[in-house]
């Protein structure tokens, strides 16, 4: 290989990794599924939010947690809601079908030990802040815990699992720095060059409970499916339901959508 050539790409490769290295910074999301799980099982879990302890089925914490009790009457209303319009206007919806029909969303998945709500992320939104002052809040933005409607059960001997698009958002807050300030807060997400994003560095830092409030749930989940068959010129539609939902012991409270009209 000719020496010039060879020198122009070692130095090619050395910036290269040297960019990388300064790209990293700070995380913005974890998504790495052993993360993710043992985070679930060391307090992070979805039934924690409603002070439930075990294993998170929904069963459990349908019977055990009057908030989260609440909270799927509350979609329970919206669902039947929903489908007694669709039906007026002669598109009838069914929960269990093989046919070329319109589905809804069957709620016994909210209420069956054979469900529970999975981490499936959690995201770094300290760029929330500016909302925060626009409140009045004085925090330091967000941290956001993402779960998804997982499914296992046995049938015929076979296990059945899969994930269903119906997903709520933890909101907690960010607390500031003893200062006030979020240089500290901010300085947490990023891990040092000996560090590795694990679940200890995660707790023992920008995952601390101490510096995390609780603030609101959101849903958002698809409560309506139209196959293609049925809406040729979309090749399907789908309906989804947002809701916000403040959470004070047993009380659970419905909070305005941002950035969505009256």
């Amino acid at each position: 290989m000719n020496r010039g050539f060879a020198l122009l790409a070692a130095i090619f490769v050395a910036a290269l990794m040297a960019n990388t290295a300064r790209a990293e910074g700070p995380v913005m999301i974890v998504d790495d599924p052993a993360v993710l799980a043992a985070l679930d099982a060391r307090g992070f879990g979805f039934a924690g939010i409603f002070g439930v302890d075990g294993k998170g089925d929904l069963k459990t914490l349908y019977d055990k947690a009057l908030a989260y009790h609440r909270i799927v009457e509350t979609i329970a209303g919206d669902v039947a809601a929903l489908r007694a319009e669709m039906k007026t206007g002669g598109r009838p919806l069914y929960e269990v079908t093989d046919g070329n029909v319109g589905r809804i969303i069957d709620m016994r998945w909210l209420k069956t030990d054979a469900a529970r709500f999975r981490l499936v992320g959690v995201v770094n939104r300290l760029d929330r802040r500016d909302f925060a002052e626009i409140r009045g809040d004085g925090g330091c933005g967000e941290v956001r815990f993402v779960y998804r409607l997982a499914y296992s059960f046995k049938k015929n001997g076979k296990l059945l699992a899969s994930r269903l698009p119906f997903n709520f958002n933890a909101i907690y807050s960010a607390a500031p720095d003893a200062d006030g300030g979020c240089v500290g807060v901010a300085g947490r997400w990023t891990p040092q060059i000996d560090e590795t994003v694990d679940i200890g560095w995660l707790i023992g830092g920008p995952l601390e409970k101490a510096g995390l409030s609780f603030k609101q749930l959101e849903l958002n989940a698809q409560m309506v499916r139209f196959p293609s068959g049925q809406e040729t010129e979309f090749g399907g539609q789908a309906a989804y339901l947002m809701r916000i939902f403040g959470i004070d012991g047993e009380t659970v409270s419905e909070k305005p959508l941002e950035n969505t009209p009256d």
